[in-house]
């Protein structure tokens, strides 16, 4: 008990270290350690904006979109790896360029005060520096001391970065969440008086806002007709328009002017006018000294998210690449610890750490750094005479810590609504039976609705939701255009809601009637559903294709697709049991995959379903909202009102 409670203590501290900011951002950071580093940022960037006047729009945008991933930490920078979809390869992030200018000031910083100048201080700089530009002065106050942060995940850039087409509520809590105000929204979203939109991120305004080939009744009509000029079907993701006609080139205020005259070029902009408080603050901001006042006591709060300071983080010496630890290989042009003279002799240790780190990752990727794994291993080895008994401790640890259970969903147990619903669950088994004996194909439908839900927001229910005048939900994106079962969803909750009235969540009924479509066959229940998921209220169509696998995809797609999940290549196996779609003939493509696939054709049916129970089980604890998180629908297309 005592090496239980020395890990939960290690976990916490650890925890309690990782979350402080280590120190303060200040004026004039580098004054003593590379007293010329700003003054080179600015040199550089306005050398590069003379030729480039689309240069400002680029890294302001950039700099936006690191910050709003894991804080102003240099994040969006990092190239993807073998094992890795880094956030600039995310979709809100495709069109994001500028990465080789801050290439080129961070090799320059370089020769002059090596491992000095973070790249999270370069890009704030640069995004300030090349929108000063045009006023040859700084317009907003950079504080600096910013570190380098050493992860990057596309799955967390679709879920932290505000959609094109988000409506008021979506928008207003994103900022939120980053302790911005709806000031700082319709202040930052000024932004968009420079720069260029993708038809892709407003077209469905033109040609099918609804899903009925209607347009947006809240565009301008005369501005919707030169659109459709530009963007001449709702598949155009090459053409480019200005976000402010004319005016794209200089930044000003008439965006606000568009904005009122409701050519604001994406909904998210249109959503600013649909909330009287924020139409007033558009209405100020129309006056130059306000808005350049307000964008710079705005600029300077969205600086300081989550940003590393002190010891957090570090100094990459590559701003796209990767620094090392004694843990790394030498890569990145860098010559890693592990290979310096002084520790030529540590011969032993890296295998048994990587061994630990592939179990944990197992479990809960992304979770557990490398860092804790050697000190809690470090620790729990003196107690044991082999290295092996430290990771079956650290493992059972995890496990009886729930360390896996948070990654894995959290409060999720059995028989949820034993009290507070007892029947909910037969409830629930009897309809799909009775629905799956007249239609058999019901099992499919149920298995892909569920699936098709956890691989966006998570187990949430979000695919349920119907489309809204101002948003088009996940259901009506094109991978989702085929699904049916909706309406034995709604069946199952109509019922429920007369014997337990907003008690149990549509996100639960949709796991359960998954399970039990496919348990008919066998009368009995393949698989436990643990329950006590809420339901999501936010459904975006554009967040769908960035997070289903498509039937072309290959192997490294559909394995990274599923690790993205916590998922591993046994559970892509499982689920991808089909064999018609060039997605499923990929799994033959890699030997690992190719070898689960023969394991599967030996196993009985019996051990078959156990394996494919066992995958379920952990795709449908994904992303899940528990507790106070999330609401309970009363019904399972809308939000609660």
């Amino acid at each position: 008990m005592r090496t239980i409670f020395l890990f939960l203590a290690s976990l916490v501290v650890f925890g309690a270290f990782g979350g402080c900011d280590g120190g303060e951002l200040k004026t004039s950071f580098y004054e003593g350690s590379c007293p010329l580093a700003e003054e080179m940022v600015r040199n550089i960037t306005w050398k590069h904006v003379a030729s480039n006047s689309a240069l400002p729009a680029k890294l302001l945008r950039m700099h936006f979109h690191d910050c709003f991933v894991r804080g102003c930490d240099g994040s969006v920078l990092l190239n993807s790896t073998s094992n890795n979809t880094a956030e600039r390869d995310a979709v809100p992030n495709l069109s994001l360029s500028g990465f080789d200018f801050i290439d080129d000031v961070k090799a320059q910083l370089e020769t002059t005060c090596p491992g000095v100048v973070s790249c999270a201080d370069i890009l704030a700089l640069s995004a300030r520096d090349s929108v000063s530009f045009q006023f040859n002065r700084s317009m907003w106050e950079v504080l600096t001391g910013r570190r380098d942060g050493t992860v990057s995940r596309a799955s967390e850039a679709l879920a932290n970065i505000p959609t094109p087409f988000s409506n008021f509520t979506t928008l207003k809590q994103a900022f939120a969440n980053k302790s911005l105000s709806v000031m700082d929204l319709v202040v930052l979203s000024g932004a968009h008086t420079i720069g260029v939109g993708h038809c892709n991120f407003f077209s469905n305004r033109l040609y099918n806002f609804t899903g009925k080939g209607d347009a947006d009744p809240s565009l301008n009509s005369t501005y919707a007709a030169f659109l459709k000029t530009k963007c001449q079907s709702l598949s155009d993701n090459t053409t480019t328009v200005e976000m402010d006609p004319k005016s794209s080139l200089s930044f000003d205020t008439n965006y606000y002017t568009n904005l009122k005259l409701n050519q604001g070029l994406f909904q998210s902009d249109a959503a600013l006018l649909t909330n009287q408080d924020t139409s007033n603050i558009v209405d100020e901001l129309r006056d130059s000294a306000d808005f350049f006042t307000q964008f710079a006591q705005s600029m300077k709060r969205m600086g300081a998210i989550g940003v590393l300071t002190g010891k957090a983080g570090e100094i990459r010496k590559k701003c796209s690449g990767c620094d090392a630890s004694i843990l790394l290989d030498s890569s990145c042009d860098n010559h890693a610890e592990k290979d310096q003279d002084l520790n030529l002799s540590l011969i032993v240790g890296f295998d048994e750490i990587d061994e630990i780190k592939g179990e944990v990752e197992k479990e809960c990727p992304g979770i557990v750094s490398g860092a804790d794994v050697l000190a809690l291993a470090a620790r729990d080895s003196v107690s044991f005479k082999k290295m092996k008994a430290s990771f079956l401790l650290l493992l059972s640890s995890l496990v009886v810590f729930g360390a896996i259970g948070v990654c894995r969903g959290g409060g999720l147990k059995k028989d949820f609504y034993r009290d507070s619903c007892p029947n909910a669950e037969k409830i629930e088994r009897n309809i799909t039976w009775t629905l799956t004996a007249a239609d058999p194909g019901l099992a499919a439908d149920l298995l892909r609705l569920h699936y098709h839900d956890c691989f966006v927001r998570g187990c949430d229910a979000s695919l349920l939701l119907d489309s809204t005048p101002t948003n088009q939900a996940e259901k009506d994106a094109g991978p989702n255009l085929s699904i049916e079962g909706f309406d034995v969803i709604d069946n199952i909750k109509a019922e429920i809601e007369k014997v337990c009235k907003g008690v149990v969540s549509c996100a639960d009924i949709a796991a359960l009637a998954a399970r039990d479509a496919v348990s008919f066959q066998f009368n009995r229940a393949i698989w436990d559903v643990l329950t006590g998921r809420k339901d999501g209220r936010v459904s975006l169509a554009s967040e769908v294709i960035g997070n289903l696998p498509s039937p072309f995809a290959n192997f490294t797609v559909l394995q990274q697709s599923f690790a993205n999940k916590g998922l591993d290549v046994k559970d892509l196996v499982n689920y991808q049991n089909r064999g018609l779609f060039e997605s499923d003939t990929a799994l033959l493509t890699n030997k690992g995959s190719s070898k689960i696939v023969n394991q599967l054709l030996k196993l009985k049916s019996k051990d078959f379903l156990s394996e494919f129970a066992e995958s379920v089980q952990k795709m449908g604890a994904i992303g899940v909202l528990t507790g106070n998180a999330g609401e309970i629908r009363n019904q399972c297309r809308v939000v609660n009102s």
